[in-house]
């Protein structure tokens, strides 16, 4: 479990090139992950491959970054351990001084985990409304 923080935690930290405009457009988003893209796949550890960052357009205006992540298969990865590292994951990106501008111009974070098999394994979501819920509550991080 630690190791998955630790992968999350990297995850979040490689976007240091984020599109700081007041307001993003789809083009500006896919410009961003254009360049993050552009050195994946890339191997997290011994079991975790980031593969791409997708920005999802939503409709009126409301973007999504995705970060798709493949999983080797025959490890024991469950929705239910993706939620225990959520509260952390979110405090990384609402504290940090990196990742939060990105945070204020995107609509949601989504994470998603496959199988190597393609099998789903689970996704989290957050958004800025959960950082006020992690001032709220730092003891839950």
């Amino acid at each position: 479990m630690r190791m998955l923080l630790l992968i999350l935690t990297f995850l979040s930290a490689t976007l240091t090139q984020s599109a700081l405009a007041a307001d993003i457009t789809m083009d500006e988003c896919n410009t961003q992950i254009a360049e993050m893209n552009a050195n994946l796949p890339m191997q997290l550890d011994g079991i975790t491959t980031w593969t791409s960052t997708v920005c999802v357009d939503k409709g009126n205006a409301v973007i999504d970054l995705t970060y798709v992540n493949e999983v080797a298969d025959g490890n024991a990865i469950t929705q239910t351990q993706l939620d225990t590292v959520l509260p952390s994951l979110i405090a990384s990106w609402c504290f940090g001084p990196t990742l939060s501008p990105l945070l204020q111009v995107v609509d949601t974070i989504h994470y998603s985990y496959d199988f190597a098999n393609g099998q789903h394994i689970g996704d989290l979501y957050f958004t800025e409304q959960d950082c006020n819920m992690a001032e709220r509550f730092p003891d839950q991080q």
